[in-house]
């Protein structure tokens, strides 16, 4: 296995650069869009798309070599972390899936997701960082810095995704469950303290193996402004999902019995949507736009 990146001066190049756009446009199409209508497919259907979106701007970035390493250290401390915590509790909580195929406990696809929402999360941060990952360094203070700081924005990047959707999969999707419920409408604190520090161990990995390998070429900014439109149309979804159950006078019960308001759970999702991901989105779009 060669560790090529392919030129985007090359006909192959080229496509590729268009369906990481493609992948990019229709995520924001979705997450405004689909919501008008009520339920949470938008937000679906761009958590989705990350997936293949990583698969081809990661090859592209870091090499066929470490972008599997990566794909590997996701899907693997994920899936390890989420059967753990549903045999024990340790790290998010005591939950489970309702939906399948299942690796042991957990969906595959929950998995990819981790992947493909943890490739565009760990972007968006090295984007605010000023393109952390093309330093990382065990070898000068700046580097080394740069080897903890970005994990920890990432996990955190991640996480506010998390903390501003949650509630929205869970207590009314259902596509999993809390088994006590819990106080951000069904979900317990846990697993947000559990989101950042499962992130944060993937992350941490990969910034390593990044700092001991050969360094990440330089890429313009329009290449890093995919992956940002992708995490900031995950937080419009929470805007449109607002404004497609405003008024609704239906309520929801979470697994411990505790009616909560739908339309006040949409409220709550979109305003710590708005001072959390899209926050950490425009601050990478001015990263962006400071370095053209």
């Amino acid at each position: 296995m060669t560790d090529v990146k392919q030129p985007a001066s090359t006909p192959i190049g080229r496509i590729l650069d268009q369906a990481q756009w493609g992948f990019a446009i229709a995520a924001v199409a979705a997450a405004v869009l689909l919501p008008l209508n009520g339920g949470n497919g938008g937000t679906v259907v761009a958590l989705l798309l990350t997936i293949p979106f990583a698969a081809i701007h990661g090859v592209r970035r870091y090499g066929w070599k470490r972008f599997m390493m990566f794909f590997v250290v996701t899907f693997v401390l994920s899936n390890f972390f989420e059967n753990l915590s549903i045999m024990t509790g340790f790290p998010f909580g005591h939950y489970h899936y309702t939906g399948s195929p299942k690796l042991f406990y957990v969906p595959i696809a929950i998995g990819l997701i981790y992947f493909g929402l943890g490739y565009v999360s760990w972007l968006v941060a090295s984007t605010i960082l000023d393109r952390a990952d093309e330093g990382l360094s065990l070898s000068t203070r700046g580097g080394r810095i740069d080897v903890v700081l970005l994990p920890v924005l990432a996990a955190a990047v991640m996480t506010a995704f998390d903390v501003g959707s949650d509630s929205v999969a869970s207590t009314v999707a259902h596509t999993w469950v809390w088994r006590d419920g819990g106080g951000l409408f069904g979900v317990p604190y846990t697993n947000y303290l559990g989101w950042w520090l499962v992130t944060y161990s993937f992350f941490q990995v990969f910034a390593l193996i990044l700092a001991r390998s050969s360094g990440v070429r330089s890429a313009a900014a329009g290449a890093l402004l995919p992956p940002v439109l992708i995490y900031l149309s995950l937080g419009l979804s929470s805007v449109s999902s607002f404004i497609g159950v405003a008024g609704s006078a239906a309520f929801v019960t979470d697994q411990a019995g505790v009616s909560w308001s739908l339309s006040q759970l949409a409220e709550a999702m979109m305003t710590i949507n708005i001072f959390g991901l899209l926050v950490f989105a425009f601050i990478a779009l001015a990263k962006l736009v400071r370095n053209t």
